[in-house]
């Protein structure tokens, strides 16, 4: 058996491999949780966008769990837009 490479895990046929695949983290440093909202910056209009989580990884966003969510700060003068979803 070849020796596990640092940060490379095993694929495991099952349920449980499948849902960890599929599942993204918060993009802050450290942080282990699962992210439920994704952040875009609008550097020309000085503006942070924060909305649902995207569906798909964009190199340009960032993805947030709920904790950084509520924690978000912007420079001075910026605008903050939240769309939120509709819950029924």
């Amino acid at each position: 058996m070849p020796p596990r490479r640092r940060g490379i895990r095993r694929l495991v046929h099952g349920a449980t491999s499948v849902a960890v695949m599929r599942t993204r983290l918060c993009s802050k440093v450290g942080c282990a949780r699962e992210a439920v909202t994704t952040l875009t910056y609008d550097y020309a209009d000085q503006m942070a966008a924060l909305g649902p989580l995207g569906a798909a990884g964009d190199p340009h966003a960032h993805d947030l769990c709920a904790i950084h969510t509520d924690r978000l700060s912007v420079p001075k003068g910026w605008l903050v837009v939240r769309h939120e979803t509709l819950r029924v």
